[in-house]
């Protein structure tokens, strides 16, 4: 490994970190002693944002089975049951979408990513594939019509993945969408 990539890496993994509202702390203390107690207490808060300590006030719009399950998927964060680190949350997604439970799933993108900053893209770029088959299936929008909508709107993807942030604009959009979708001649 090169210390171009290694420098690379530890870049993205603090502008992430950043993005999500994560603060740099550097510090100078007199001993190793000193800087050990700093380094675990660092551990320790690093350990309560994937537990969600702190984190209340963004998911206290969801009902409390909805909190549970979000607090779980994120729990779940790597595990060895899924074939991705984030596979608990991305299935949680999709059941919220089955569930027509848009609110719960942007609080879970948005609950993960701060949780795990290094994982946030990632699942991001799953909300727009979770998104159209939530629309043709849960909305029965006709795929043909989303398929030319998306077409004639190619930057829709980024759209939702940028409104996520913000559940309820999150929500509007998609509504917005499926009265576009509908809207087009040749529909029913």
């Amino acid at each position: 490994m090169s210390d171009d990539n290694a420098n690379a890496r530890v870049r993205l993994q603090r502008e992430r970190r950043l993005r999500e509202g994560w603060k740099d702390v550097r510090v100078w203390v007199p001993s190793e002693q000193d800087a050990e107690k700093i380094r675990n207490l660092a551990e320790e808060l690093r350990r309560n944002a994937v537990q969600l300590h702190g984190l209340s006030e963004r998911i206290e719009t969801v009902n409390m089975e909805t909190q549970y399950r979000i607090a779980e998927a994120i729990a779940q964060q790597g595990s060895k049951a899924y074939n991705t680190p984030s596979g608990a949350v991305l299935t949680l997604m999709t059941q919220l979408a089955e569930e027509d439970d848009l609110e719960g799933f942007a609080i879970a993108v948005n609950m993960l990513a701060r949780a795990s900053p290094a994982n946030a893209r990632y699942v991001t770029n799953a909300i727009p594939p979770k998104i159209s088959n939530y629309l043709i299936l849960q909305r029965s929008v006709d795929r043909d019509a989303f398929l030319r909508w998306t077409s004639e709107n190619p930057n829709w993807d980024d759209t939702l993945k940028e409104v996520v942030r913000h559940p309820p604009q999150f929500m509007a959009v998609i509504e917005d969408m499926i009265e576009q979708i509908r809207a087009m001649p040749g529909q029913h």
